[in-house]
């Protein structure tokens, strides 16, 4: 594993138990700092990597020559499933056995990845189930991102992906009427656009010859993230924004690719031995799967050891405790996803590489 790899690994894991303590920190303690910032980075990252993937395999297949889109596309989708959807709908189950209240009302907008809408409809955020809103997104944008780096000419690429960005904070202009016929607009899915197109933005820079490195693209995050800081804040206090608080989370955006590209060229001193720390490298691998059981984790506890909601667990030293469950249950199911689930399979879906030039003269 590169160093660059092993560094983002620790980044995940700082991030996914964020997540995790602002979904589980008990009503009444403070939040003193937006976690959901962490869940945004997830976006950024995926559209970063995920761009920056299918243009390598487009050099590939384009280098061994002959047709090559519709088998790569089968391919590609094929081991996402085997990767993603297995571990999932393994989640998906679980919620079921613990008594998930809208999974069983709602189990159709959950098995197709359309929960964000469904959520966006119902304008609340279902207990033990909320947490699907962005994986239904990112699912989503799997689907349709190989059409858009693979089909297009290559020189239209930039424009593309740019457009495809520009979508969402448009769409944050016309919040309010698209709020006439859904309780939380912020949910649909157009609204993740520039999360996962800025992402992919830079990947596209990268794959063009852009360093990681590049002074012009610390500057633009660093003076990206005061205009966030800014607007985010500002917003409390009633400052001016200037008219641009529709491109707040775009700010947000691209100031974490600035903490992605940094992570990827990897840092010195105390931060490297944070990020490196074995601990987290080993979170960080698994964050997929701490993510889709965490927000499990509550119900669960509340079948096993349901004393816990007796009022003796909610504040104080005690509350501790009941996160502790919460963590050793996430942990215990995220284990057993890995080893039942997703690494058996990791055998299976490298049977599907990349084709090679054989393959390519079949098709």
């Amino acid at each position: 594993m590169s160093k660059r790899a092993v560094q983002l690994d620790g980044l995940r894991a700082i991030a996914m138990m964020a997540i995790a303590w602002d979904h589980w920190c008990p009503r009444g303690w403070p939040r003193v700092f937006p976690f959901e910032i962490c869940l945004y980075l997830f976006l950024v990252l995926t559209g970063y990597l995920i761009t920056g993937s299918l243009l390598r395999e487009r050099d590939r297949a384009e280098e061994r020559g002959g047709p090559w889109r519709m088998q790569s596309l089968k391919t590609y989708q094929i081991r996402r499933g085997l990767r993603i959807l297995a571990p999932y709908y393994a989640s998906l189950a679980f919620a079921l056995l613990v008594g998930a209240s809208d999974m069983w009302r709602s189990l159709g907008w959950y098995v197709f990845h359309v929960a964000n809408i469904h959520i966006a409809k119902i304008g609340f955020w279902p207990p033990g189930t909320s947490h699907y809103w962005s994986l239904s997104m990112q699912q989503q944008f799997y689907l349709i991102w190989p059409f858009i780096i693979w089909f297009l000419p290559k020189r239209t690429l930039p424009f593309a992906i740019f457009a495809f960005a520009a979508i969402a904070p448009i769409s944050r202009l016309f919040v309010a009427e698209i709020g006439t016929w859904v309780a939380w607009p912020d949910k649909l899915t157009w609204n993740a656009f520039d999360y996962f197109g800025i992402g992919g933005l830079m990947a596209w820079a990268i794959h063009r010859g852009m360093s990681l490195e590049s002074p012009g693209l610390r500057w633009i995050s660093v003076a990206s993230w005061m205009v966030f800081i800014w607007l985010f804040v500002g917003y409390e206090h009633h400052w001016p924004s200037f008219g641009l608080g529709f491109l707040q989370q775009s700010f947000l955006s691209v100031g974490l690719c600035g903490l992605i590209a940094a992570t990827s060229v990897g840092f010195k001193g105390p931060i490297q031995i944070l990020l490196e720390n074995p601990i987290l490298q080993r979170i960080g691998t698994l964050s997929y799967g701490v993510y889709l059981f965490h927000n499990l984790a509550p119900l669960a506890a509340g079948k096993i050891m349901p004393f816990l909601w007796n009022g003796h667990f909610d504040t104080g030293f005690t509350a501790l405790i009941r996160i502790a469950v919460f963590s050793a249950i996430t942990w215990i199911m995220t284990l057993a996803s890995w080893r039942w689930i997703e690494l058996p399979l990791q055998s299976v879906r490298n049977r599907f590489n990349p084709l090679d030039a054989k393959q390519i003269r079949k098709s």
